[in-house]
């Protein structure tokens, strides 16, 4: 008996402790993990990505990139200083150069052109609203400008960009992100297309080391397609967007060879100093006075309204300027139309 009230003793003891310690342990709380919310502007641009075919890609130094790009002459010459992208025009007398603003430590993009046998004074492009612009392409169109920005657009550091030329305001119109494939949560810097040899050109640092960036080429496309989600999984849109793969874009197995084929000689051309600075394509010269007029024109219209905000020295200055190309147009156009009736009166005298 005696020894049955000491092991009932025990238990009592014993439960309250169990009971204890199972209250102890229903207590302990597991560390809820962290929902990471997607930036919906990804999810937008994802549902959007834009189907393109790339050909090849090839990791260079960030500082130089732009020397291993072949684009034909026709289209310009793309330059890189210090960090900084430059862009001229096939015609040689008009300029997008990018600088660094050491007030507001920011990069921004200024125009001028080749007038009388020298460079005009840089004047600052007017519409961009990002806090930093970089590498300016301006398509042959005169118009049509693509460009890497940072900012609220942007889902990453530099996105791509693209806006077109006003002529009646001379200013840019707002810009537009080109979305996916062309933009990451990484630094995309360049695109430019070269309509010459039909072949584009994408610069990214993503998933590149420190002073690095890869190089895309890929084949333009006059209409814009996006990828059908619904014959795509989520995973497979996201590694097409973020191009994990080349060779999973070639959708025409006929289209890349014949575009690999162009790049090939694209490069061959640059080797033989055809390209990238020597053109062979001489324009008449009605086509050069017509161009140059229209360049002087746009000249005067960033002057016309930079003169609104100029200080008191630099309106006197700009007055004689304008005041002087309004003259020079006026010569040209005059020019021109001459130009016009005696090519018209040639064509005349052909005629059977």
């Amino acid at each position: 008996m005696k020894k049955i009230t000491t092991i009932l003793l025990a238990l009592a003891i014993m439960m309250p402790c169990a009971s204890l310690a199972q209250r102890k342990k229903k207590t302990v709380k597991k560390p809820k993990k962290e929902e990471v919310t997607e930036d919906p502007r990804i999810t937008q641009m994802l549902s959007a990505t834009q189907r393109v075919i790339f050909i090849d890609s090839m990791v260079v130094n960030k500082h130089d990139f732009m020397r291993y790009i072949p684009l034909s002459a026709d289209c310009g010459k793309l330059e890189q200083v210090d960090g900084m992208g430059q862009y001229t025009n096939e015609l040689r007398d008009h300029r997008l150069t990018t600088v660094f603003n050491d007030k507001d430590s920011v990069c921004q993009i200024m125009v001028s052109d080749y007038i009388g046998n020298e460079w005009s004074k840089p004047m600052l492009a007017e519409g961009f609203d990002g806090p930093s612009v970089n590498f300016p392409y301006m398509m042959p169109d005169g118009s049509t400008l693509y460009f890497a920005q940072t900012g609220e657009k942007s889902i990453g550091g530099y996105d791509i960009f693209v806006t077109r030329y006003d002529a009646d305001s001379g200013t840019f119109l707002k810009a537009e992100n080109i979305g996916m494939p062309f933009a990451s949560e990484a630094n995309d810097y360049l695109y430019a297309i070269d309509e010459t040899n039909q072949l584009g050109y994408f610069v990214t640092d993503r998933r590149q080391p420190s002073g690095k960036v890869c190089i895309y080429v890929f084949i333009p496309s006059d209409t814009r397609r996006v990828y059908q989600t619904e014959a795509y999984s989520d995973s497979q849109i996201r590694s097409l967007a973020r191009i994990d793969s080349i060779s999973a874009t070639w959708t025409d197995k006929k289209a890349v060879a014949e575009a690999k084929q162009r790049l090939k000689k694209a490069k061959k051309n640059v080797a033989n100093g055809s390209q990238n600075g020597t053109s062979q394509t001489v324009a008449t010269p009605l086509e050069s006075l017509r161009h140059q007029a229209d360049v002087l024109a746009k000249a005067l219209q960033l002057s016309r309204n930079y003169y609104a905000k100029a200080t008191e020295s630099e309106r006197a200055a700009l007055r004689n300027e304008i005041l002087n190309g309004e003259k020079d147009l006026e010569r040209m156009q005059l020019e021109i139309k001459q130009k016009e009736k005696e090519l018209r009166n040639e064509q005349y005298k052909q005629l059977p």
